[in-house]
C-alpha cells in the first residue's frame, strides 16, 4: 500500500495528541529520538497491507487515534495477506524500539537491532518484556509484597508485571533511603529534604580569595495570587570568606557569573566570572582554566525543603548538613566487576557532547559532586542485589532481568535529572504573575549534549520533583498505558551492528527503519553517562549488554562502527567524516538486501534539513540496489516532545532495483521529475504542508522518477548525478506554487533578486546550513561564491539573508539590492535620500518591480523589524519619492549637459 497511498493528514494529526505523539513510551526510558508511535504506526501497515481503497478509513482510525478494534482488523489483515503467515519485520536501526512494537501489534514478528546496549534495553523494556506472558512466575517475596503500592491494579495475567514492578520500585528506593541516610540529615519533621543547591567555587586573581560562580540568584519567583513573595539568595562577603543568606522576593544584587562583564564595566561577548570581593572579572577561559587546574571546589548553598504545610521552602543548611555533605566519600564496597563508581574516561575533546570535559572533569565519575556519586553507587547495588534475590527465590531469569532493568530504567531517569548539569527551573515570573512550580532541568537541554553549569542542583532521597520516587510513579504509569494499548507479540531485540545483520539471507519481509540523521545527535557520546551506570547494575541480569565479555577496551560503548557523522575529529578515532557516513549507511542497506526478501519492502523514516544529508541517504539506497518507489512528508515532531526533532520527516518506500531498467536521456527525465514534484505540490498545498517543508518533501518523488532508469545520460554521454535532480526538485516546487511579488510572477524579476525573495518566504532570517544554500543558489543556476558578500552572510553556522546596507547601488545591482539600500536611505535622509539611490540605480519612477519588492518584504518581515518599518514607510511616500526622482533625473541630465559645455 505504501506504494500508492500513506494516511499522511492522520499521521499529521495524531503526532500533535498524546496517543500519536508516543510521549508516554518515552516516559519508560531516556533516549535522544523515536519515531512518534503513528508515523511508525503507518509505516507499519502500509507496509505490511496490500493497497485496497477499503482499508483506507480502518488505517486512519487506527493512526489518528489508536483505536484498538481497528488496529486487532488490520493485525488480521496482515496475517491473511501473508498467507496466514506472521511476516517478519526488522528495524535495524531500531533505537528505543518504537517502530518495532508497532510492527509486533501490526500483526508481525517484530526484530530490532542496534549498536547501542543502551537503546537495546530500552527497546526491551517497551516492546519486549511488557508483551510477555508472566502469569507463571512465583510472588514476589513477602518482604517486597509488604510494601503498599499506589497503583489499584488487578494482579494475574500481564497486569501482575506492572504490579511488581511498582512493590520493586518502592523496595528500591526504601534501601537506597536507608543506606544513604548518613549522609542526608533528615529535617525537624522526621523527613529528607528534597534538594541541595549547589556551586562551584574559584580562587580570584585579584585578591586570591575564593567565590562561588552562580549564574543566577534567584531561588523561587514570587507568585501574588497565594501571596508568596518569593525567595532569592543573598551573597554576603566577609574578611577571607564568604556566606549566603535566603530572603524573601526577588534578588537585590547581581550573579558572579554571566555574560562577559569587563573590568571597567563594560560589557563583552561571552560570559565572565566577577570576583564577589574585589570584582576582578575573570574571561571564561581563565575560569576553564582554573577547572583544568583542579581549582574547583564543591559548596552547598541552601537546602531545598518542606515546611509544615507542604509549601516548598528553601533554607540555610544546618551544621549537621553541612559536615554530612562535605564528609561523604564517593566510594563503597563493592563485590561487582567493575568499580564502585565509573573511572571510565571521558573521551578526549568530547567536550561538545560531555561538556563538563572542557572544563577539567576527566571521568564519568567526576560529573557529581562527592555525595551525589554515592547516592549512585549504592542505587546500583541495591538494584544489582534485587537481582540475585529474585534468583533465589524461584523467578526465572528473564522475568527477573526485567524488573531488574525497570529499575535501572528508573535509575537512568534520574540520572537525567542528576549530575552538575541539573539545574534548578524555577517557573514564574519577576512581577509574581505566574505560577511558580519548582522544577529540577534535566541534563539534555541540548538536545542530546551533557548539559554542565557552575550551580547545580542535588536532588536527595526524600520525595519531590527529579527524586527516585518521582520519577518511579511516572515509570509505573508509563507501563501501565502500554500495557493497555492492543498487545503484539514480544519483539526480538538484539544488541548488533546494521552492516552485520544476525540473520539468515532472504528472511525478512519487509525493513523499516530510522537510521541516523548524520550529525545530528552523537548518540553513543550522550549516552555513555548512562551505560557507564547501567553496567553496574545490570551486568548480571542484562549479561549480552553489560556483562563484563560485552564490553568495549574503553569500557564504553562501540563508536567505530557507529553511523554518524561528528562534528570535531577526536584523536584515536576513527574519523567519521561524510564519506564515511555514506559509505557506511550503504554497507548497511547492502546488508537489508540481504536479508530481505526478493518481494520484500524497505521503508526509510529521514528528515534532515541539510540536502547534504538527503544526498548521502539516497546515494547509500542507490549503492545498495534499491530505488525509491514512493515518499510521503508527515509533520512529526512537535516543540514539547524534549528530544531533538525536526519538523518534517518523510517516510521513504523503497524496492530492490530491478534487474533491467531502461537507459534515461536526462531532458526526459528532467521533465519527468518536474511533472512528479507538480503534481505532489497540488496535494502537499491541500494539505498544508510549509513551503520549507515541501521543498524537502520534493527529493521523493524526484528520487521516484530517477530510480526508474539503470542510468540518466547528460547529452555529453556523461551520467547525470544526483544532485542534478534534488536541485530540479527544489526548482520545480517554486515553480509549482508559481508565487507573485505584489501580483507579478516571481520568474519575471531579475536572477538574484528571485532567489533572495525565495529564501526570505521559506527561511526568513535563520541560518541555513551551507550544503542547503548551496541548493537554493543552484535552483537559479547561481554559484554561492555569486551571493556571498552581497546578498548573504556566512558564518560558522551557515548563511543569512543580508538586510544591511548593500554596496553602493549601481544601474547593474539587483532589485533586491536597490530595496535594500532605500530602507537605509529613509534612516539617513528620508525620501530625498531614496529617491536619489533610486537614481543612481537607473531606475524609472514607475519601476514596477522596485515597488513589488519594497511591499514584498515589508510585508513579510516581522512588524518590529527595521528594514520594514523604513520599507512601510517608503511605501506610504511612494508619490513624494516618484516626484523627487524626477527632480533628481532632470538635475542629473542638467548637470550632464553643463558638464559636457565645459569640455
Amino acid at each position: 500500500m505504501i506504494d500508492r497511498w500513506f494516511p499522511v493528514a492522520a499521521v499529521d494529526e495524531a503526532c500533535g495528541t498524546p496517543q500519536g505523539s508516543g510521549r508516554v513510551e518515552k516516559a519508560i526510558f531516556t533516549w535522544f529520538a523515536s519515531r512518534p508511535i503513528a508515523q511508525a504506526r503507518a509505516a507499519a501497515l502500509t507496509s505490511l497491507l496490500p493497497f485496497d481503497n477499503a482499508l483506507k478509513p480502518l488505517i486512519d482510525l487506527a493512526v489518528r487515534s489508536g483505536d484498538q478494534q481497528a488496529i486487532g482488523e488490520l493485525a488480521k489483515r496482515v496475517v491473511a495477506a501473508h498467507s496466514g503467515k506472521r511476516p517478519v519485520v526488522l528495524d535495524m536501526f531500531s533505537g528505543r524500539a518504537m517502530i518495532p512494537l508497532e510492527a509486533a501489534r501490526a500483526g508481525a514478528d517484530a526484530i530490532g537491532v542496534d549498536l547501542s546496549p543502551v537503546a537495546t534495553l530500552a527497546g526491551r523494556l517497551l516492546a519486549d518484556y511488557p508483551a510477555r506472558d508472566w502469569s507463571a512466575e512465583p510472588n514476589l517475596p513477602i518482604s517486597y509484597s509488604t510494601i503498599s503500592g499506589s497503583l489499584d491494579l488487578e494482579v494475574g495475567g500481564k497486569d501482575r508485571l506492572v504490579r511488581d514492578i511498582e512493590v520493586i520500585l518502592s523496595e528500591v528506593g526504601r534501601r537506597i533511603s536507608e543506606r544513604v541516610r548518613p549522609f542526608y540529615p533528615q529535617n525537624e519533621l522526621g523527613q529528607f529534604p528534597w534538594g541541595y543547591l549547589w556551586a562551584i567555587t574559584i580562587p580570584c586573581d585579584g585578591c586570591k580569595r575564593r567565590f562561588p560562580l552562580l549564574g543566577s540568584l534567584a531561588l523561587r519567583h514570587p507568585y501574588k495570587k497565594t501571596n508568596d513573595l518569593g525567595q532569592s539568595l543573598w551573597l554576603i562577603p566577609e574578611k577571607d570568606t564568604w556566606r549566603v543568606d535566603v530572603i524573601d522576593g526577588p534578588p537585590v544584587q547581581q550573579p558572579t557569573y554571566s555574560s562577559g562583564l569587563k573590568a571597567d564595566g563594560g560589557k563583552k561577548k561571552g560570559k565572565a566570572a566577577r570576583c564577589l570581593f574585589c570584582g576582578f572579572v575573570h574571561p571564561l577561559e581563565v575560569v576553564k582554566g582554573k577547572g583544568e587546574a583542579g581549582q574547583y571546589q564543591d559548596s552547598l548553598l541552601v537546602v531545598a525543603d518542606t515546611d509544615q504545610t507542604g509549601k516548598r521552602i528553601f533554607r540555610l543548611p544546618s551544621q549537621d548538613e553541612r559536615a554530612a555533605a562535605t564528609g561523604t566519600k564517593p566510594g563503597a564496597d563493592h563485590s561487582g566487576p567493575y568499580s564502585a563508581f565509573p573511572t571510565e574516561r571521558i573521551p578526549p575533546g568530547n567536550v561538545h557532547t560531555v561538556m563538563a570535559s572542557g572544563y577539567g572533569y576527566r571521568t564519568f565519575g567526576e560529573l557529581m559532586c562527592d555525595r551525589q556519586t554515592r547516592m549512585f553507587v549504592e542505587a546500583t547495588s541495591v538494584i544489582a542485589s534485587i537481582f540475585d534475590e529474585l534468583i533465589a527465590a524461584g523467578f526465572s531469569s528473564d522475568y527477573a532481568a526485567a524488573l531488574s532493568s525497570f529499575a535501572a530504567s528508573v535509575l537512568v531517569r534520574w540520572l537525567k535529572h542528576a549530575t552538575r548539569g541539573a539545574r534548578l527551573r524555577q517557573h514564574g515570573s519577576a512581577d509574581g504573575s505566574k505560577n511558580n512550580n519548582l522544577q529540577v532541568d534535566h541534563i539534555f537541554t541540548n538536545e542530546a549534549s551533557v548539559n554542565f553549569q557552575f550551580d547545580y542542583f542535588e536532588t536527595g532521597p526524600g520525595a519531590g520533583a527529579g527524586t527516585w520516587s518521582s520519577v518511579s510513579t511516572t515509570a509505573v504509569q508509563a507501563v501501565a498505558k502500554v500495557l493497555r494499548e492492543p498487545k503484539g507479540r514480544p519483539v526480538k531485540l538484539r544488541r548488533a551492528s546494521a552492516t552485520a545483520l544476525p540473520l539468515r539471507d532472504s528472511s525478512v519481509d519487509a525493513i523499516i527503519t530510522d537510521p541516523p540523521y548524520y550529525d545530528m545527535i552523537e548518540y553513543a557520546d550522550a549516552s555513555d553517562l548512562l551505560h557507564v551506570w547501567l553496567k553496574r547494575c545490570l551486568y548480571r541480569a542484562e549479561p549480552d549488554l553489560f556483562g563484563p565479555g560485552s564490553q568495549h577496551p574503553d569500557g564504553l560503548q562501540d563508536k567505530n562502527q557507529e553511523i554518524i557523522v561528528r562534528r570535531v575529529h577526536e584523536p584515536n578515532r576513527i574519523k567519521h567524516d561524510t564519506e564515511f557516513y555514506e559509505s557506511m549507511l550503504a554497507a548497511s542497506f547492502s546488508e537489508a538486501r540481504r536479508v530481505l526478501k526478493a518481494e520484500g519492502h524497505l521503508v526509510v523514516v529521514f528528515g534532515h534539513s541539510d540536502p547534504d544529508a538527503w544526498r548521502r541517504l539516497l546515494g547509500a539506497l542507490q549503492t545498495a540496489g534499491f530505488v525509491v518507489t514512493s515518499a510521503w512528508p508527515s509533520r512529526t515532531e512537535s516543540a514539547n516532545t524534549g528530544v531533538a526533532s525536526i519538523k518534517v520527516t518523510v517516510t521513504i518506500g523503497c524496492r530492490v532495483a530491478p534487474a533491467r531498467r531502461p537507459l534515461g536521456m536526462a531532458s526526459e527525465v528532467d521533465r519527468e521529475v518536474v511533472e512528479a514534484v507538480t503534481e505532489r505540490v497540488r496535494q502537499w498545498d491541500a494539505d498544508g504542508l510549509a513551503l520549507e517543508d515541501q521543498l524537502m518533501a520534493s527529493y521523493g518523488p524526484a528520487m521516484e522518477v530517477y530510480g526508474r532508469y539503470s542510468r540518466v545520460v547528460n547529452p555529453d554521454g556523461t551520467d547525470a548525478d544526483l544532485d542534478r535532480y534534488l536541485t530540479i526538485a527544489r526548482r520545480a516546487v517554486r515553480d509549482a506554487m508559481r508565487l507573485r511579488v505584489d501580483q507579478l510572477p516571481l520568474e519575471t524579476f531579475d536572477v538574484v533578486t528571485r532567489f533572495a525573495v525565495f529564501w526570505l518566504r521559506a527561511k526568513g532570517r535563520a541560518e541555513v546550513p551551507k550544503g542547503e544554500a548551496r541548493f537554493f543558489a543552484q535552483a537559479d543556476e547561481l554559484r554561492l561564491s555569486d551571493l556571498r558578500d552581497r546578498i548573504l552572510a556566512e558564518s560558522k553556522a551557515g548563511f543569512r539573508i543580508r538586510l544591511d546596507e548593500p554596496s553602493p547601488v549601481t544601474p547593474g545591482s539587483s532589485v533586491f539590492e536597490v530595496v535594500r539600500a532605500m530602507a537605509h536611505a529613509w534612516d539617513e535622509g528620508g525620501t530625498e535620500a531614496v529617491a536619489t539611490i533610486i537614481a543612481q540605480a537607473d531606475r524609472d519612477a514607475s519601476d514596477q518591480h522596485l515597488w513589488a519588492v519594497v511591499g514584498d518584504l515589508a510585508s513579510h518581515l516581522p512588524a518590529s523589524d527595521k528594514v520594514a518599518k523604513a520599507l512601510a514607510a517608503i511605501k506610504r511616500t511612494s508619490s513624494t519619492i516618484s516626484t523627487l526622482i524626477g527632480s533628481v533625473h532632470q538635475s542629473k541630465v542638467q548637470r550632464t549637459l553643463f558638464d559636457e559645455l565645459e569640455a
